[in-house]
Order: structure tokens, then sequence, then C-alpha cells
């Protein structure tokens, strides 16, 4: 007669046992922690730190400078983008070139529909680039991070069109001796008209350095950025070379600190061309520099890239190619 009372009971128990239970290795909503990582979403960023310490953040908001114009307003870049001793090596809306902005993807001498479009160039009015959402967090063995997509916009007709869709994938490593991030962009054309990338300076992915590296900036400019090649090549003699990897580093408040960006050997044209501008403290891997290339509807360019983030003089980046 006891039975049934018995078996309600022991389903209570198990029921009220498995509610308590916290799934292992996560957050509340908006986060994530793998490891030594922990990834916090809110409404402006997503934030990937290794133990306390700031590793990147992804721009879903711009929060753009008050005093700019409305037409630099742009999201979907990766800023600020931190060194082990926590210096932040990237800058967002630089003083004098506020459309260029920590890591970011933008093509500069395009032409759609007949008419030329810069992406790059948004005070030129011409297309925009915006987050649109962030799809799923990424929490794999070793490894924290996410996976987003951003909007490749056109204004060249009175309107915004979508041209481009990008997919962003982000992992980060679980290190702090440097700081090692591995990024896949994946960009298609969800329109019906070919879109044609042509020859230019630069274009693609632009790596923007820090504020104090930048000679515009005469509140907090320090010294000039350097720039070091795979091929040990620096400043002009670097640009519109194809190496292996390009490095911009420079004095900081704590001292020197730089970031290194190594594209994968399956990229297209690998090496990769790069420009390396004479005087500010940017550089742009590019695909455009010898020759153009068009991406036809629905079809997709994709590009990946390892970065190490590091304190002091540029490391050796041989343990850090690609495998």
């Amino acid at each position: 007669m006891l039975r049934f009372p018995l078996l309600l009971l022991c389903s209570l128990i198990l029921l009220f046992a498995s509610c308590g239970r916290a799934p292992e290795n996560k957050g509340a909503k908006g986060e994530g922690i793998k490891g030594n990582l922990r990834l916090e979403e809110t409404n402006e960023e997503l934030r990937i730190s290794q133990h306390d310490q700031p590793v990147l953040a992804y721009r879903i908001a711009s929060n753009m400078p008050a005093d700019l114009p409305a037409y630099y307003q742009r999201t979907g870049f990766l800023h600020p983008i931190y060194s082990p001793s926590g210096q932040i090596v990237s800058d967002g809306f630089p003083v004098g070139y506020a459309h260029q902005n920590g890591f970011f993807s933008a093509w500069t001498n395009t032409t759609f529909r007949d008419s030329f479009v810069d992406f790059w160039n948004t005070h030129k009015e011409l297309a925009t680039i915006m987050h649109d959402e962030v799809e799923e967090t990424i929490d794999a063995d070793g490894f924290l991070g996410f996976k987003s997509n951003i909007t490749h916009l056109v204004n060249a007709y009175g309107w915004k069109e979508p041209v481009l869709e990008e997919n962003l994938t982000v992992r980060v490593h679980d290190r702090n001796d440097v700081f090692v991030w591995d990024v896949r962009s994946e960009q298609t054309n969800v329109t019906k008209d070919t879109l044609f990338l042509n020859k230019h300076l630069y274009g693609g992915l632009g790596i923007r350095g820090s504020k104090h590296w930048n000679p515009k900036d005469t509140a907090n400019f320090l010294a000039p950025a350097e720039f070091l090649t795979s091929d040990g090549l620096t400043g002009d003699s670097a640009n519109h070379t194809h190496p292996e990897w390009t490095a911009i580093y420079g004095d900081l408040p704590g001292g020197k600190a730089g970031m290194a960006v190594i594209p994968h050997p399956e990229n297209f044209r690998w090496p990769v061309g790069v420009r390396v501008h004479p005087e500010l403290p940017y550089f742009s891997v590019s695909p455009v520099i010898r020759e153009g290339f068009f991406i036809p509807p629905g079809e997709a360019y994709l590009a990946r890239y390892r970065v190490v983030v590091f304190d002091g003089e540029v490391p050796d980046l041989n343990s850090y190619f690609w495998k």
C-alpha cells in the first residue's frame, strides 16, 4: 500500500535535485566560462578576459565620441585589444582618422552596379558596416569565443542596401604569456549583382594601433608606431611586400607592447600583401594590392588570421604559426 507514495516521493526528490543543479562551465545568460577564460556580453560589447585581465572586446554598439559626425558610425569591430599586462594596443575612432577602428574588415575601391563604393572611408558616406547579431558563443577545448554576423551596406542609391553579409568567428586561446586569438571572416555577396574589388593600395583587413602612436592625437602621442615583418623589414621598406606575418608595436605608458597578424596559408593569394603606412599607426592585409578580383552573387570571400598580442619587443612567432 505504500508503494505509490514512495515512488511519488522519489520522483519529487529527483525533480528538485535536477532543477537545482547548475550546468557545468556555464555562466548566466550573456556569459561563458572556459578554463581561465571568461566571456561577458552586454548591449554595448562582447568582452573576453583571461583570469581578470581583458583580452579583447567586440563592438556591438559603437560608443562613438559625441562630437563626431554621424557618418562615422560603425560597429562590428574588435577594440579595445589588450596586451597581457593590460595595455591597449588598438584605437577606436582615432583623432584625425575616425574611420579606422581596431581590428576591422572593409574594402576601399569597389564597383557595384557600375557605381564606385568605398566601405573603408565611411566619411565619404557611400557605405557603412554594422553589427547585426551575436549568433553563438564557442566553448571548445582550450578556446572560448563567439560567432557574429556583420552587414556591409551600400548607401549609394539613397537607401542602405546589404551587399556583403560577414560571418565573423573569434576564438581566444587559454594562455597568458602572450594573448593568442584566431579570426575567421567569411563575406558572402547577398545581392543579385557582382561586387568588384578593384586593385588598390589597401583594403580587406585593417589594423589600427594605439592612440599613443598617433601624431594627430597630441594629448596622448608618445612615439611613432614601429613595424616588423617576417622578412625582417621595417617601416617603409615593408610596404606592399608579401610577408607571412606583420607586427605593429611601440611605446605605451607601461612600456612597449603590440600585436602581430599571421594570415592563414590557405588565404586567397597567400602570402597576402600588406600596406604599411609611413606615418600613421596602421596596416592593412590586402589581397588587392597587385590585382583586383570579384565576388559573384551568392559566393563568399574567406580569410583567416591568427593574432598574437605581446608586451615588449616582437617575440619569436614561429611557434604560433598555423599548423
